[in-house]
C-alpha cells in the first residue's frame, strides 16, 4: 500500500494538481523584473571615426538633439564639414561665419524654436581656443545650453 492510499481519506482525488494561480503570479513578477532591468538605450550618439572623446565619470546619458563635432582636422555638423581647424587657428575673430550661418539654417530642424541646447563632441586633443570660438559662434546663432559628450569611465 502506498503513502497516498494510507493517508488520503476515501473520496479525495489522489492526483496532484498544482495551483496555477500562484505559478502565474510568480511568472508575472519575474517577467516584470526582467523587463524593468532590460536596457534598450544603446548608443544615442555615434561619434565620428576620427574623434577621440575625453573620458569622464559622468553617468547621465545624452539626450538626442543637435550636435556639432570638433575633430582634430575639421568642424562637422550632420556629417558636413563646415570649416577646418587649421583655418580657425589662423583667425583672431571669435565669430566663425560658416558655423553661425549653418546653425541658423539648421535651428529649425533641431527641434522647436525654444530649444537652445547643443551637444558638442570635441576631440580630446583640440585646443581650448578653438572650442571657445566654436561655442561663441553657436551661442550667437541662438544656442545657449551646451552639453559636452564624453566617454563614461568604468572605474
Amino acid at each position: 500500500m502506498s503513502f497516498l492510499q494510507k493517508h488520503v481519506p476515501a473520496g479525495v482525488p489522489r492526483t496532484f494538481r498544482p495551483q496555477l494561480t500562484s505559478l502565474v503570479d510568480v511568472m508575472t513578477i519575474l517577467l516584470v523584473f526582467l523587463i524593468k532591468s532590460f536596457s534598450v538605450e544603446g548608443n544615442l550618439v555615434t561619434p565620428s571615426e576620427d574623434l577621440e572623446l575625453p573620458i569622464s565619470s559622468a553617468s547621465k546619458p545624452p539626450r538626442p538633439n543637435c550636435s556639432i563635432e570638433l575633430t582634430q582636422k575639421e568642424v562637422l555638423m550632420d556629417g558636413r564639414s563646415l570649416v577646418t581647424v587649421e583655418s580657425l587657428a589662423r583667425t583672431d575673430s571669435l565669430l566663425i561665419p560658416e558655423i553661425h550661418d549653418w546653425l541658423l539654417q539648421k535651428q529649425r530642424s533641431c527641434g522647436d524654436s525654444t530649444e537652445t541646447e547643443l551637444m558638442v563632441q570635441v576631440d580630446r586633443e583640440v585646443k581650448f581656443d578653438i572650442v571657445k570660438k566654436v561655442m561663441f559662434s553657436c551661442s550667437k546663432a541662438g544656442f545657449s545650453d551646451f552639453s559636452v559628450l564624453v566617454l563614461e569611465h568604468d572605474g
